[in-house]
């Protein structure tokens, strides 16, 4: 994954200097921040002295339920380039009578015992975008670039009943690559845009897409719509947790 990595850092430097070269002179910084409502899919599975342990539901088992989510983002745009820092927490509880018996960490969790669960976590994003194709048509314009992207993933799993508490975490950081694309009318006072990027490498994988249409009803604000999706796994150091989020946000921008 390193050499994934430093691939990517090359390449975003050459980008970037080719895309001075014709950048436009505009330049805008500002932040976005949003309200998700996303639906959970998930499971999780521990090995304990290299033996797996069970591999779960964390709704169907553990009754979690699906949580709104914020999650924001900041950005500087110059000519051609743009360069954002994003960060999204999450945390879902669950509360249910086991209907099997089920072992996290080793340890048995019996069916017909109550187990109070928790799934928490934090995505942090370093982003680089360099718009290859960005024409001015007047009333309208375009844009189409590349993302080079790193998203740092930090989670942990707990299961809690009347005998015991097990906690698992998980982390990784997941360099990936993707593409934006965006049109914007009236002298983009209407936006859709678009931005996908994932990666996978040995038994792990993490897609992130993220499309929205905006309105500027004043200078320098902007309201959004729009719908995000991620698809993450992780299979290191004997856990396995494997989850999707999918749904649509409502958010606002400021920008000068």
């Amino acid at each position: 994954m390193r050499r994934i990595l430093l691939l990517s850092i090359t390449v975003a430097f050459g980008l970037t200097a080719s895309g001075s070269a014709f950048a436009a002179s505009d330049f805008e910084v500002g932040a976005r921040g949003a309200y998700w409502i996303p639906e959970l899919t998930g499971e999780a599975q521990t090995t304990t002295n290299g033996v797996p342990d069970t591999r779960f539901d964390v709704k169907d088992t553990l009754g979690m339920k699906d949580e709104n989510i914020p999650f924001g983002e900041a950005f500087l745009r110059f000519g051609r380039t743009t360069l954002r820092v994003g960060y999204t927490q999450l945390s879902f509880d669950g509360n249910k009578t086991l209907t099997e018996t089920i072992t996290f960490n080793g340890q048995t969790f019996p069916v017909s015992e109550n187990v109070v669960s928790k799934l928490d976590m934090k995505m942090i994003d370093g982003e680089l975008q360099v718009d290859l194709f960005r024409p001015d048509l007047g009333l309208a314009n375009l844009n189409l670039g590349l993302i080079l992207k790193v998203k740092y993933v930090d989670g942990e799993v707990e299961l809690r009943n009347a005998l015991r508490t097990e906690t698992e975490d998980f982390k990784a950081p997941f360099p990936m690559v993707g593409a934006a694309a965006g049109v914007g009318a009236l002298g983009d006072m209407i936006r859709v845009d678009a931005r996908a990027t994932g990666i996978a490498y040995s038994g792990n994988h993490l897609y992130d897409v993220d499309a929205f249409a905006s309105f500027a009803p004043l200078p320098f604000v902007r309201i959004q719509g729009g719908y995000r999706y991620i698809d993450l796994e992780i299979d290191e150091d004997d856990t396995l947790v494997s989850f999707r989020l999918s749904g649509p946000y409502v958010g606002a921008q400021v920008s000068f």
